[in-house]
């Protein structure tokens, strides 16, 4: 049975009209195999000595020269590599936040956690297949606290019980019950110290920088919008504002339309 690890992180929660949540999907026996392979490149080829800081699209360097740079295009490369090879993936959910209510009454009883989690479980809920297993990793966070013994272990545990009750629920209509919840752990992670975090990181930050329209202003940092020009390019496309199918693998993106949506 295959094994995943999902790396996920989010972007703009409190700028911007657009607020992303993202994640790659790993087999699990491939994670160090990218990691190490990148800090090779970073040894062998741009000569660095110690491995690079955390990486994340904020710090993109303002110019495309550079050895920096070149590492942060590695990054990219290397996940395109792998997603040639069927073994890592990428999906991205966008939410307008003049429409999306993290503290609606009825959905999410005026809670802000219930709301901002849920959008992690509409990007991953649907990728979730009977015949795998996961261990999702998210960046950590500090949450904002309903009562005082509140934080986001518990969080992460409500996470992981709704992605599981909701993939049963939707599975055992069709297929006996005697298949088991699909998830088996969630756990925060240190974004600066998770090479995958930092790639989704990147990747969803070229797709918020597009959808926000940085690219358009006047300030618009020449490192990014080439690096956005990049990823776009690997997938054949001039910018990266569209919505993709629910099942393409090679580089998803999911708007979260809740005009469209009953979302709970």
């Amino acid at each position: 049975m295959p094994i995943f690890k999902i790396y996920c992180d989010e972007s703009r929660q409190n700028i911007g009209q657009y607020m992303l949540v993202g994640g790659v999907w790993i087999q699990q026996e491939y994670g160090w195999n990218y990691v190490n392979e990148f800090e090779d490149f970073c040894k062998s080829q741009l000569g660095l000595v110690c491995p690079m800081g955390h990486m994340k699209w904020q710090k993109v360097p303002s110019k495309p020269e550079g050895k920096y740079f070149e590492a942060y295009k590695k990054l990219v490369d290397l996940y395109f590599d792998y997603n040639s090879q069927n073994i890592m993936f990428f999906r991205t959910l966008i939410t307008d936040r003049n429409l999306y209510n993290f503290s609606h009454p009825i959905y999410h009883l005026g809670d802000y956690e219930r709301g901002f989690y849920n959008l992690y479980c509409q990007l991953i809920l649907n990728w979730i297949q009977k015949n795998n297993v996961y261990h999702i990793r998210v960046a950590k966070r500090p949450i904002k606290k309903l009562f005082p013994a509140d934080n986001e272990k518990f969080r992460l545990y409500l996470l992981q019980r709704k992605i599981n009750n909701k993939f049963m629920q939707k599975i055992c209509k069709y297929y006996y019950s005697s298949i088991k919840p699909p998830v088996l752990s969630i756990e925060s992670r240190l974004a600066k110290s998770r090479r995958l975090i930092q790639i989704a990181d990147i990747l969803m930050g070229a797709v918020g920088f597009y959808w926000n329209k940085e690219h358009l202003k006047d300030n618009c940092k020449e490192g990014k919008l080439y690096l956005a020009k990049y990823i776009a390019q690997k997938i054949d496309q001039e910018n990266l504002i569209f919505e993709t199918r629910w099942d393409n693998k090679k580089f998803n993106i999911f708007y979260f339309d809740t005009n469209k949506s009953h979302y709970k």
